[in-house]
């Protein structure tokens, strides 16, 4: 297989779920390969980042490793390219939709939050929401309140998932997948010449746009299943240990 491209999440993947710091050894020699791959040297073809947090966020990310393909954020919402410090609406978002979760989120924060001291909204997104919640068990009783009040507003179409310490509510058909996909197309790549790299049920429209997927050991059960390599190493660890692989070399 020709690796071409090579995508990760962040959350769970470089970096801890939790609130802690940063595995810095790790990510120093993360950093190392990532800016290697981007300037053409050493053996990996590029790196990009896919993931659920905000472009402010995946910003800085893109220049601490000189990532210079598009990334992914919100969850494949938003489309961001740092050269031009460009965000655009990923194919399936609309103004309409977008005016739907910006409803839920008024709902939330007048109905359902403050009555759940434990969670909290993530700040800073445009068209995709999370909630996190230092208590998972909190999670799973919030999806079935945003659902009851986005079928009696009539809309938008909802995708809800728990992710770790975090409940991602997503516009149906926008994904992680089909925000790939589009890049694909403007970059001509194929599927099978890209890699991905994730650990949670979210992930797995990425899992279903490439050619190869792979896994840290720190991954949900859904992914575990169906990745084609799972490192037996957690977190960026294991990710340092997939990039190892000689199939993912640069093409």
């Amino acid at each position: 297989m020709p690796a071409k491209l090579i995508i990760s999440d962040v959350d769970g993947c470089l970096s801890p779920e939790e609130s802690i710091p940063w595995d810095l050894e790790h990510f120093q020699a993360f950093a190392r390969r990532a800016r290697e791959a981007a300037a053409g040297e050493g053996s990996l073809p590029p790196i990009t980042l896919c993931t659920g947090r905000p472009q402010p966020y995946c910003e800085v990310l893109m220049k601490l490793l000189d990532i210079r393909h598009p990334v992914i954020c919100e969850n494949g919402a938003v489309i961001y390219t740092l050269h031009d410090n460009h965000a655009r609406y990923a194919p399936g978002v609309t103004e309409e939709n977008v005016a739907g979760l910006r409803a839920v989120v008024s709902f939330l924060e007048r109905d359902v939050l403050p009555r759940e001291p434990e969670a909290v909204l993530q700040y800073g997104k445009m068209a995709q929401l999370s909630v996190f919640s230092k208590d998972p068990a909190v999670l799973p009783t919030i999806a079935p309140k945003i659902e009851a009040f986005v079928e009696k507003r009539g809309g938008p179409r909802l995708v809800i998932n728990v992710s770790h310490y975090y409940l991602n509510v997503s516009l149906e058909g926008v994904d992680k997948g089909s925000a790939l996909r589009a890049i694909l197309e403007e970059l001509g790549l194929e599927r099978n010449n890209v890699v991905g790299i994730g650990d949670t049920e979210g992930d797995m429209p990425l899992h279903d746009a490439v050619g190869f997927f792979a896994c840290p050991s720190n991954a949900h059960g859904v992914i575990l299943d169906a990745a084609d390599y799972v490192s037996p190493y957690p977190v960026l660890e294991g990710v340092l240990d997939i990039l190892d692989r000689p199939e993912f070399q640069r093409g």
